[in-house]
């Protein structure tokens, strides 16, 4: 097994000799990183003793003295202290125990992948997936070191300068709504945004519409995981959104095609040709192959404009003996960790218990989320999908859906009201027009007046 006794043992005569050295190394090496068991348990004593200021060999002998037969009691640790190199060095014996914890990491991992290919029940594709999903693991224990705000202190002002001299564009990614985008600045890298909504409500048109207006518009890279649908019919909802063809027409194009329409989706292949788009619809995913599968596409397209996980509620999760509640959470916590990692917005979609149909005002709040608790902890945005149509159908205005911004990290929150034209899974900005447009398309039944700009922008 890979590991260094001599560096173990330097190490903690070092922090005993010099107790100021356990700060200096306090982020560098975890006791998990020790190999030897008595080290490690010495190592443990010496982080407890290290918060009352004691850290000296006959406070740790009367601390760990259930062990004295593994390191020679308090003879063995004097002894310990007297055959330690150079206290000044404890930082990198320090380092040596962690690369030496990280290779040996490393080293189960690919034995694992190695009994895992040798298995005729393992399909190839997910040994693939474990296989990077472990090797990001360990590698993403090689992050750059945390810097005392100091050290960085000067970029950010630089970044804030920029930003007021117009250098660099505050906005973040684009909704493509100008209202939403004024209220939240768009998405921005690292958030993990909650898109909830009822079952039938229109979660989908949402993540049709970001993928439009991330992947096709703004040409960025976009990743869906789609554990619903097929991937044809998400590329049709995409399509609908960027072209304004109606999807009956994308599904039965010999009954419902005409050449306006075929001319529309002419350029609208030519825009996802273009684009780096990929949609996984491989079922019963878990977070673990998600996370393997985002980061190839990542190293693949060199960037991702965003993720997006259809949906929170049928992610399987890595251990499935935990509770639901459990599960759920652990899903959100690993797509904000995602978001982190990719360094783009993840779009997790959500469904919304029932306790809502129960209330006279029928607009979810955040604690209609199921298992909402990880899901409002963990998510920087939470935006709600909601139709007064779904509810009722005879209602004034049933083009009309509410986006509602039930929180913001760093904005406000409030509603934003856009035409949702479900035919052609198309969000667009309520302006008088686009309002006018629909109500022409799909005449109100109801006999109440049209008042054209009730929801004008």
């Amino acid at each position: 097994m890979i590991y260094s006794e001599e560096a173990e043992a330097s190490l903690i005569g070092a922090c005993l000799l010099d107790p100021s050295q356990m700060d200096a190394v306090a982020g560098m090496v975890a006791v998990e990183d020790f190999y030897l068991p008595h080290y490690r348990s010495m190592w443990s004593a010496m982080q407890q003793l290290a918060l009352t200021g004691s850290v000296d060999v006959v406070s740790l002998h009367e601390l760990i003295s259930d062990q004295a037969d593994e390191y020679g009691g308090l003879t063995g640790l004097v002894e310990l202290t007297r055959n330690t190199p150079n206290t000044q060095n404890a930082q990198h014996y320090a380092e040596a125990i962690h690369d030496k914890a990280l290779r040996r990491h490393l080293q189960i991992s690919l034995d694992e992948v190695g009994e895992q290919i040798k298995s005729p029940r393992c399909q190839l594709s997910d040994v693939i997936d474990k296989a990077q999903a472990k090797l990001a693991g360990v590698m993403g224990e090689r992050a750059g070191k945390v810097q005392p705000v100091k050290n960085w202190l000067k970029s950010w002002l630089d970044e804030l300068d920029d930003r007021f001299n117009g250098r660099i564009d505050p906005m973040g990614l684009l909704f493509n709504i100008p209202e939403l985008d004024a209220m939240t600045s768009g998405m921005h890298p690292e958030d993990l945004v909650i898109v909830g909504g009822e079952s039938g409500m229109g979660k989908t048109v949402v993540a049709a519409h970001i993928i439009d207006s991330v992947c096709l518009r703004q040409h960025k890279p976009a990743v869906m995981f789609q554990l619903e649908m097929r991937k044809e019919q998400v590329l049709n909802r995409v399509m609908g959104s960027h072209t304004g063809v109606k999807l009956d027409a994308l599904k039965n194009p010999q009954r419902f095609m005409d050449d306006e329409g075929w001319n529309l989706v002419g350029a609208g292949m030519t825009a996802a040709k273009q684009a780096g788009l990929v949609i996984d619809d491989r079922p019963g995913l878990t977070p673990t192959q998600i996370r393997a599968a985002a980061k190839r596409w990542k190293e693949h397209y060199g960037e991702l404009g965003c993720v997006i996980i259809d949906h929170a509620g049928i992610v399987q999760p890595d251990d499935r003996t935990i509770p639901r509640e459990q599960q759920v959470s652990e899903v959100s916590k690993s797509a904000k960790i995602l978001a982190k990692e990719l360094g783009c917005p993840v779009v997790l979609l959500a469904q919304i218990n029932r306790e809502n149909t129960k209330r006279g005002n029928k607009r979810p709040v955040m604690s209609d989320l199921r298992e909402s608790a990880s899901l409002e902890h963990n998510a920087d945005m939470i935006l709600f999908i909601y139709r007064e149509a779904k509810h009722n159908p005879e209602c004034e205005y049933p083009g009309i859906a509410e986006l509602i911004v039930a929180k913001q990290r760093d904005g406000e929150v409030g509603t934003v009201n856009v035409v949702c034209d479900l035919s052609r899974s198309r969000l667009l900005p309520a302006t008088a027009e686009n309002i006018a447009n629909y109500q022409r398309e799909f005449p109100r039944r109801a006999s109440t007046p049209f008042v054209e700009n009730k929801f004008a922008v």
